[in-house]
């Protein structure tokens, strides 16, 4: 063989060889790289997410309120590897009606309508809610001293703590079929909008939820 064939034979094994090597190499996987690099994908369900209890009729008697569903709810998934437990915080945006709450805990006192556990009280006024199964609790969003046909306008973060596989179910539900409406006019509570949602007031009340950050749970 000739050295200039020599040589050509040679640049050919071993970029054969280098291209074997490339292709043999299975640890990378594009979707395990994302969820290392963004922590917030075992969560990305709650992100965005939205619930409008839109209003489905008049109620003549209240022309401030109208008619409404008793439960809307929607539910995600975390995800994760079993037994892991994150500390999700979230932004919470919403345009509620007030409710009570009996029992549960007040961690931040700068926003006291937002409660750890505990049970409702008013159960004629819509109460919204994130329910967690593991670990189980609920936190409510909308505790009041007391009701009121009166909407409130919150933003605030709060983090909660949620296990890889848990169900997490964002609802509201009313005891009965009227809630305050945030079209009313000529109300200085009314009107009112979260602009992730829209530019224009809604009818009805809503909420929004946004994935700040994940972070693992200390151990216990």
């Amino acid at each position: 063989m000739s050295s200039q064939r020599y040589v050509i034979a040679s640049i050919v094994s071993m970029m054969a060889a280098s291209l074997a090597v490339l292709g043999a190499d299975p640890r990378f996987n594009a979707n395990q790289g994302t969820a290392r690099s963004d922590p917030k994908a075992i969560v990305a369900g709650l992100h965005g997410l939205t619930l409008h209890d839109q209003c489905t009729g008049e109620f003549a008697a209240q022309p401030d309120t109208c008619l409404h569903q008793q439960l809307l709810e929607r539910s995600v998934t975390v995800g994760g590897k079993p037994g892991e437990v994150h500390n999700v915080t979230l932004r919470i945006q919403g345009i509620v009606e007030p409710t009570t709450i009996e029992g549960g805990m007040t961690p931040d006192v700068a926003h006291p309508y937002y409660k750890v556990g505990g049970t409702i009280r008013a159960r004629d006024w819509s109460a919204w809610h994130i329910e967690v199964s593991n670990p189980r609790q609920t936190y409510w969003l909308n505790h009041y001293p007391k009701v009121s046909h009166t909407i409130y306008k919150e933003d605030f973060e709060a983090t909660i703590p949620m296990a890889a596989g848990a169900m997490v179910t964002v609802r509201v539900i009313d005891g009965n079929d009227r809630q305050m409406d945030n079209a009313e006019e000529g109300r200085p509570d009314r009107r009112q909008v979260i602009t992730a949602i829209s530019e224009t007031p809604l009818p009805g009340q809503m909420l929004r939820l946004e994935v700040v950050r994940v972070a693992p749970a200390p151990a216990q």
